[in-house]
């Protein structure tokens, strides 16, 4: 399921979850670092209330829509943010907004942290296929003895979605309004029927309640707080408020702005796509099998980027062939292959040089042969980027690639540096 479809369905039913997202978040402390696949194990978990049956809260009255907030604030609080990374623009506009809607919340360390650490906030970009395409970020909050997990996301491109159904009202609150700009805003609540009537704060999610806001220029955010006991630490008031406030509301068109993993990511999802456009057949290999996931090309993809340069690299399978590609950027030449001229060729070396379709010169050279083969494209672009794909033979000394297929992804313009999220 895509985050796309995910995040359509939450404007829909959102009953609360059982799953302890502490123990998530804690898998992901452990590991040290948010990789894209952890990005992706909190968004499901998060959005994964959509699987799970409820009964309706009672005696909630549905939330009127407030005023949208001064865009005056007192000093904005912060936790930690998650993999010893630094906040972006789209995070401290969340805590502003926090800041100034719930001045008495505070933020807490998940359950189970280690001693010594303090509140963490997990973010980063959502991803459709491999591209990037929206905002995750959650932490554990608490107002007195009233805990929960806050959790904001932020996507595009929905179409309008359909009126609360009389079972969604019944079973979670469900209520439609509209914001002050003609903002959709639907609103959910419901408790968790694994809970039953246990009001002591002995862990999981008891209520969840959400709000979902969609705006006129496509923008959709969602803020939720799942609460560990049925008094959760933000209301349903605040949750709107919260993606009504001009902080929120002034970053959620570009929320991945200055996200340098979303660049980087977005750089790997071109590439990919333009190996499955040219390598037909083409998935993911992991050591001298198959991929773990069939198919998915980018499992066991690793890349790195600066502004000016990137690096990525992965295992590859063709038709039962694995190697090794990697394909380096650099927005100028760093001069390392010289003239882009071939030297003769030997019985273990050869080489082609030509002319793109866009008057970019490349080199193609092979050396080796067997499990030492490799084959490397060079290109230098007349806007001057310089580009290189190489390919190293798996343990049947094969390449994957036919050099025509490696120079095609070589000379595709769409595999490039960007500047979209600067």
């Amino acid at each position: 399921m895509s985050y796309r479809t995910m995040f359509r369905e939450a404007v829909g039913e959102i009953p609360p979850t059982s799953i302890d997202m502490d123990r998530v978040i804690a898998r992901e402390r452990r590991a040290r670092r948010l990789r894209r696949v952890g990005v992706a194990a909190l968004a499901a978990a998060a959005v994964g209330v959509v699987l799970v049956g409820s009964t309706a809260v009672t005696g909630r009255p549905r939330a009127a829509v407030p005023a949208v907030p001064s865009p005056t604030s007192p000093a904005v609080r912060t936790p930690t943010p998650s993999s010893g990374g630094s906040f972006t623009a789209m995070d401290m506009a969340i805590f502003e907004a926090v800041g100034r809607v719930a001045p008495d919340l505070d933020w807490a360390p998940g359950r189970g942290a280690p001693e010594g650490e303090g509140p963490v906030w997990f973010s980063g970009p959502t991803l459709g296929g491999y591209a990037p395409d929206g905002y995750m970020g959650q932490g554990r909050v608490r107002s007195g003895d009233r805990m929960g997990r806050l959790s904001v996301q932020i996507t595009n491109g929905w179409g309008p979605a359909a009126a609360c159904t009389a079972e969604a009202v019944r079973r979670s609150n469900c209520a439609d309004t509209t914001g002050p700009a003609g903002e959709r805003i639907r609103t959910l609540s419901a408790r968790n029927p694994a809970r039953g009537l246990d009001r002591k704060p002995s862990g999981g999610v008891a209520v969840s309640s959400s709000a979902t806001v969609q705006r006129s220029d496509g923008v959709v955010i969602i803020v939720r707080i799942q609460g560990e006991d049925e008094n959760p630490p933000l209301t349903i008031a605040q949750l709107i408020a919260l993606a009504l406030d001009p902080a929120v509301a002034g970053q959620a068109a570009q929320p991945l702005r200055g996200n340098t993993e979303a660049r980087r990511m977005w750089i790997t999802s071109v590439v990919l796509a333009s190996l499955q456009r040219h390598v037909p057949g083409v998935t993911g290999a992991q050591g001298r099998g198959a991929a773990i996931i069939p198919g998915d090309l980018g499992a066991f993809w690793g890349s790195q980027d600066t502004a000016d340069s990137y690096a990525g690299q992965g295992r590859v399978l063709v038709d039962g062939v694995s190697g090794t590609v990697s394909v380096r950027i650099h927005r100028r030449d760093p001069g390392t292959a010289g003239d882009l001229t071939c030297d003769a060729s030997t019985r273990t070396h050869t080489c082609e040089a030509g002319t793109g379709p866009a008057g970019e010169r490349y080199r193609i050279t092979t050396d080796g042969s067997g499990v030492k083969a490799e084959r490397i494209v060079h290109v230098l672009r007349r806007d001057g980027v310089w580009l290189a794909v190489s390919l190293t033979a798996g343990e049947k000394g094969e390449l994957p690639l036919t050099a025509a297929q490696q120079r095609a992804v070589a000379l595709d313009p769409a595999v490039n540096l960007t500047d979209r999220f600067g």
